[in-house]
């Protein structure tokens, strides 16, 4: 495993030498600052947490056990795909994957078990089979979800247009775009068939992106079904390869990493970024990059005079909801314990929306469950983790749920606070246990955590994990771009696109190409040349 590729901030360190600095470690501010890097820029990157790498990184604990946080599969990976050659592009193919195999995901609805099995046709073979009666309906789903997509993929793109040309020809792309996006997923589902089974078992996958179908839009759950329907994959050696491997490249390159860097504000002068300020102290410079989510960049970073200029306005917006994890160590192999490298979404009854915004805390775990199985997932877990196994189970947490702690310091929160998490521990068991019972008497390690948890690791002010909610409000947004009205100040992560490790990464592209312009395309040519054939 690559580690310490990265460096804490110092006030000493000169930064007069970067042509831009990027602020926060995701995959989406690593992927631009190593496109720069790759066109000859000098970028430096701030993370103000004690690890690179965002909702990439992993985290250790006490006995070895090591659980990432926000990656568990990555899909549109086929040798085919041009994601692999973007992931081989900023890390000069020195991340790998392993294919989850044929199924990549198991839905249940009570007791009954749903398959999602890889590749179109295999996807709607077995729905067919699970639905005999509604096959028309499969197949005229399956056929909203490409036709969406491919208006979609115009849609991001569009965001890189000049402003004359976004007024023109943007202006067409968004509004064929709109007949997928301003519909919610509800809607169209409810259109292609009346059978309520059929309706939650396609919207199993909807925790990927963190609303039920009643509020969602159709066109980010086109994205994130179609991204996954050729199969999953998981990052060799765990999740936070994606982000060390990338920082390789980018410090070979000449650009670094500084952790411990929280950036307080972006200094603005006559509509010019002129700086930014971290431990007090000033950096001046011309060209700022934020990967710290549109919300934050806005609202915690940028002064009200600047805000008025970028005529910022995000009210019909929400952020996305919170969630709890359940973080379990097993004293057993994966391949002993049984465990799969499929996921697991566990929903009591067909109502999705009911499950997901009308749940209570104490009955989460009992209305809607995910479990991941990293360790089995990877083969090199067992190398270095002899008789070892890991699972992350989540459920749905509410943020108001535990505001009233939020003013607490981490780790030293009341006794209340504890309790709480505890209770979710004793119901998410119990239902991981019901669904693996040949779990019980091997966990030896637990932890909890909430969306005070992801607030203080991610500075996300209401624990949200996915950003901006993925509602038809999202995409009428015309400021989630990359380009801002301040002049040097550049958006990039999954607010502007979409949720997930791929979305972030074209939101990087887009924020490298939007930059570079017409220079961009000699790296676009690049990318060929690290598609595996």
């Amino acid at each position: 495993m690559t580690e310490k590729n990265y460096e804490p901030f110092s006030t000493n360190i000169d930064f007069s030498n970067y042509d831009h600095i990027v602020i926060g470690s995701g995959i989406g501010g690593l992927t631009t600052a190593t496109w720069l890097a790759k066109a000859g820029k000098k970028v430096a990157v701030l993370e103000r947490h004690y690890v690179p790498g965002g909702f990439t990184h992993s985290f250790k604990r006490k006995q070895g056990f090591q659980w990432d946080v926000g990656v568990h599969y990555v899909g549109n990976l086929d040798k085919k795909e041009s994601l692999l050659g973007m992931f081989n592009f900023i890390t000069d193919r020195q991340l790998k994957w392993e294919f989850m195999g044929d199924i990549y995901d198991v839905v249940y609805v009570g007791d009954k078990k749903y398959e999602f099995r890889a590749g179109k046709e295999n996807f709607r073979k077995q729905l067919i089979e699970y639905f005999p009666e509604d096959e028309q309906a499969i197949d005229n789903y399956l056929s909203l979800i490409e036709k969406a997509n491919k208006r979609g993929a115009l849609f991001f793109f569009e965001k890189v247009f000049e402003p004359w040309l976004s007024k023109s020809l943007g202006w067409i792309i968004r509004k064929r775009y709109a007949q997928y996006s301003q519909k919610t997923t509800s809607n169209v589902l409810h259109e292609l068939t009346s059978n309520k089974l059929l309706i939650a078992v396609l919207c199993g996958q909807c925790g990927n992106y963190g609303l039920s179908p009643k509020y969602s839009s159709f066109g980010a759950h086109a994205m994130v079904i179609s991204h996954f329907m050729e199969g999953g994959y998981y990052p060799i050696g765990g999740a936070d390869q994606i982000s060390y491997k990338t920082i390789d490249v980018l410090n070979k390159l000449g650009g670094k990493v500084f952790i411990n860097a929280d950036v307080q504000e972006i200094i603005t002068k006559n509509n010019k970024v002129t700086g930014i300020k971290v431990d007090n102290t000033v950096i001046n410079c011309t060209s700022v990059i934020s990967n710290v989510g549109v919300n934050n960049t806005f609202n915690q970073l940028l002064s009200e005079k600047a805000k008025h200029h970028c005529k910022f306005n995000i009210k019909d917006v929400k952020p996305a909801t919170g969630h709890m994890c359940l973080y379990i160590g097993l004293n057993k192999s994966s391949a002993d314990l049984n465990l799969p490298k499929h996921n697991v979404w566990y929903y009591a009854h067909e109502n999705t929306d009911e499950l997901i915004e009308k749940t209570t805390l104490s009955e989460a775990p009992n209305n809607f469950a995910y479990i991941s199985f990293p360790s089995a997932k990877d083969p090199e877990w067992d190398i270095n983790n002899d008789q070892k196994s890991t699972i992350q189970a989540m459920s749905v947490g509410h943020y108001n749920w535990f505001s009233e702690y939020e003013n607490q310091p981490w780790m030293k929160r009341e006794l209340a606070y504890k309790k709480l998490k505890a209770d979710f521990e004793t119901t998410m068991l119990n239902r991981l246990y019901h669904l693996f019972p040949q779990l019980k008497g091997h966990v030896i390690e637990t932890e909890v955590s909430t969306p005070l948890s992801t607030k203080h690791f991610s500075n996300y002010k209401h624990g949200e994990i996915y950003g901006l909610e993925h509602t038809p409000e999202r995409f009428k947004l015309p400021f989630l771009r990359p380009k801002t009205k301040i002049k040097g100040l550049k958006l990039v992560g999954q607010d502007i696109t979409l949720v997930g490790v791929s979305g972030a990464m074209l939101s990087g592209i887009l924020c490298a190409t939007a930059i570079l312009k017409m220079k961009s395309r000699h790296l676009f040519k690049d990318i060929k040349n690290f598609q595996d054939s």
